[in-house]
């Protein structure tokens, strides 16, 4: 492990489990000598990544604010994606529409847009949706090469096997093979009870997967003769939001400057003008 992962190994250690930590504290957690957790947490003090809280502790610090802010305001992925997502909330009724990436092992959602009375569901910007359940998550594993898959499954195989993904490698391949071929999953109540999930993946330029769009309406809000429509409307939406990185990444390989809206979001969806 290099000094740089070991010093970010300082960071992942800050939870909402734990948000706050002493250098003795993460010295015992990471079993690091305590002269290198205390210059980790001395560069990372001083990069603003972490912060004093008092009494010899250590909280988050007010760069990640800034860096936040920047990508609300930046990131092409959510800037090409805010207004497909409030369009497909309008065309579908009632519910939410999730924008989420892969991150390491982690599904997080990075947009959410939601209806005036759509039903409350669990995950929002900057948490972590389950791996292996839900179709948000279930169609990202479809897209991804057979070399991480592998990896994936030596390291969740119990979790896995509780899953209707298979309890063994070939059941698992085949089954994300099949959702692949659909290019949609859907999911009832598998993140959140009475909840059904429809999404589909979003690629780069280069097709290569960076996330997915999923649709989410409360059980009594969907009707089974409409999943074809919704099915629909949700490849469709991830399509415009896939054409739209490429032509973003076409613009920026000609030279020209990538149209990035200067405006962040707020979590409904709503636009926030940079001060």
């Amino acid at each position: 492990m290099s000094s740089l992962e070991r010093m970010l190994g300082v960071l992942d250690a800050f939870s909402l489990d734990r948000p706050v930590w002493t250098v003795d504290g993460l010295t015992d957690a990471l079993d690091y000598t305590r002269s290198t957790t205390y210059r980790y947490v001395k560069e990372l003090v001083d990069a603003g990544l972490l912060a004093r809280a008092g009494g010899g502790s250590y909280m988050l610090g007010p760069r990640i604010i800034e860096l936040d802010r920047q990508i609300r305001l930046c990131d092409p992925l959510l800037a090409t994606a805010a207004p497909v997502m409030q369009a497909l909330l309008s065309e579908c009724g009632p519910g939410v529409v999730l924008l989420c990436s892969l991150y390491r092992d982690r599904v997080l959602c990075v947009h959410q847009v939601r209806h005036a009375f759509a039903r409350d569901i669990s995950y929002s910007r900057g948490r972590p949706m389950p791996l292996f359940h839900g179709a948000t998550s279930k169609i990202m594993l479809a897209h991804l090469p057979e070399r991480q898959l592998a990896r994936l499954f030596a390291d969740h195989r119990e979790e896995i096997a509780g899953t209707d993904l298979g309890g063994d490698w070939p059941a698992f391949t085949a089954a994300l093979r099949t959702l692949r071929r659909a290019g949609i999953c859907v999911s009832r109540g598998e993140v959140n009870e009475g909840v059904v999930g429809v999404a589909a993946p979003i690629f780069d330029a280069e097709k290569r997967l960076i996330g997915s769009l999923s649709r989410v309406l409360a059980e009594e809000d969907f009707d089974d003769r409409r999943l074809d429509d919704i099915a629909a409307s949700v490849t469709g939406a991830a399509g415009r939001i896939s054409a739209g990185l490429a032509a973003l990444t076409a613009e920026d390989g000609a030279g020209t400057a990538a149209r990035v809206p200067q405006k962040s979001l707020s979590r409904s969806g709503a636009p926030l003008e940079a001060a």
